[in-house]
């Protein structure tokens, strides 16, 4: 589809794998939400950037969102960054805003005699703000390509191009990093300009914390972004009367089956069982929201042949009437058109809506 002159609302995945592992057939995860020429992009999975380029023009950024912190949501954050700065044809029109986690108050445990446990085995070690990212990708990661590229192009300072935000979580939630990661709350405001509003919830990651769900509304639809989270009424709440979701899937029996036994194994399974929502969950959590259309993506695991999609598919149409697709990289979806959805799709799973 043309990246210009385009009046509307559509949704691009740019990359639909979840997890750290390297897959030849999907990008790490990350999602692309045009409305009219502006775009804003959820995640930045691995190789996410080269599928971007695809869809949308650097001058149509305004935004970046990022769920959480772990590695395969921020690969390619520092590629975002860093290719639109200044580049002759290829350049930003107007600094880029990036909305992400705060740092949170100590590191995330599931109770106090846990959160002991975890202090001695991390030592010093702590962890990070959306704001000490970016400084760290611009002042130091790329520090040198930056510096000679201002002294050799005569390029301007990019902290003036590229502006990081943490997201304040009110403190009516009363979350807290061990106490209470995953409070009952109302879905709230962390961004608005003319075209859009977007909000956040807090979601079940586990002890990744403090992590978000996003919703993106307009005057033309209304997506929503699960995020890496287990079933959770917050994300209903965020995604009430949606017009489109996009949820994250595990295929829990796929992926343990591809670990050797050793001592990580178990660590992982907990993290996978108790942090990810099962096929067989995920069309409740649509059901209950009362969406018109759901896309699942951030599919575990995501190398080739691995995932059952045809399993999926049918356990989520058990609890789920709409329209349901299973998005593989580069799918485009419009989410005010549910009976011809997806245009340009990839996916090898494309379930009809119901009744």
């Amino acid at each position: 589809m043309s990246t210009k002159n385009f009046s509307g609302m559509s949704v691009h995945t740019l990359g639909t794998g979840g997890g750290p592992i390297v897959s030849s057939s999907r990008a790490g995860t990350s999602t692309a939400v045009r409305v009219d020429d502006a775009t804003y992009v959820f995640d930045c999975g691995m190789g996410s950037i080269r599928n971007y380029r695809s869809h949308c023009e650097w001058g149509q950024l305004r935004g970046i969102f990022l769920t959480h912190h772990h590695s395969d949501h921020i690969y390619d954050l520092g590629s975002f960054l860093v290719t639109g700065w200044q580049v002759p044809g290829e350049s930003f029109a107007a600094p880029i805003e990036v909305f992400g986690p705060g740092k949170p108050a100590r590191i995330p445990a599931l109770d106090e005699e846990h959160a002991r446990d975890i202090d001695a085995r991390v030592g010093n070690r702590e962890m990070t703000s959306t704001t000490q990212i970016v400084d760290a990708l611009l002042d130091t990661v790329f520090a040198s390509d930056i510096a000679i590229r201002m002294a050799d192009e005569g390029r301007g300072e990019p902290h003036e191009w590229v502006r990081g935000h943490d997201i304040e979580i009110p403190a009516a939630a009363g979350a807290d990093p061990v106490a209470n990661r995953h409070p009952v709350m109302e879905p709230f405001e962390v961004y608005r300009d003319e075209l859009v509003v977007i909000s956040a919830i807090l979601v079940d990651h586990r002890l990744c914390f403090p992590a978000f769900g996003f919703r993106i509304d307009s005057r033309h639809a209304s997506v929503v972004i699960s995020g890496d989270t287990a079933y959770s009424e917050n994300c209903i709440r965020l995604a009430r009367g949606a017009d489109l979701l996009l949820h994250e899937v595990i295929d829990l029996p796929s992926i343990l089956a591809t670990f050797p036994d050793g001592p990580t194994r178990e660590g992982i399974e907990v993290h996978l069982r108790e942090s990810h929502t099962p096929f067989a969950e995920v069309g409740k959590v649509a059901a209950a929201a009362g969406v018109k259309t759901l896309v699942l993506h951030h599919i575990v695991p995501n190398t080739p042949g691995t995932a059952d999609l045809v399993a999926m598919g049918e356990a989520v149409r058990r609890d789920f009437a709409g329209t349901v697709h299973i998005a593989e990289d580069n799918d485009v979806f419009f989410p005010r058109d549910p009976g011809t959805n997806s245009v340009e799709t990839a996916g090898l799973e494309i379930i009809g809506a119901g009744a």
